[in-house]
């Protein structure tokens, strides 16, 4: 099993939703959160230390075929082209357990 999980423009939130329910991914978590420390200014090269910008985070449990899918629907309809438009991960997911029914692995997930 594997955790996608997506750092996006909050902008572009539902536009993702949409791709992700278009592949058949219906159910996934967000979250509001804030991207600080040093970054280039758009207009020029030098660095300087930014007030936090706000993000929203993904993050998506699948089976090991399904990650290249859903890493490409988020590429595809999170991207602006500017700068900011975010990052996007793959973990390794050793263990899950479903909590009302104990089920663990991949049978967790439905």
């Amino acid at each position: 099993m594997l955790k996608v999980e997506g750092i996006i423009r909050s902008s572009k939130l539902y536009e993702v939703q949409a791709a992700l329910v278009k592949l058949g991914i219906p159910t996934f978590s967000t979250y509001e959160v804030k991207i600080g420390g040093i970054h280039k200014i758009h207009s020029g090269w030098r660095n300087r230390t930014s007030d936090f910008i706000p993000k929203s985070k993904i993050e998506i449990l699948c089976n090991d075929g399904e990650h290249e899918k859903i890493v490409d629907a988020i590429l595809e309809s999170a991207k602006t082209g500017d700068k900011g438009d975010g990052i996007v991960f793959v973990y390794q997911v050793d263990k899950l357990v479903k909590i009302k029914t104990g089920e663990t692995g991949e049978s967790a997930l439905k």
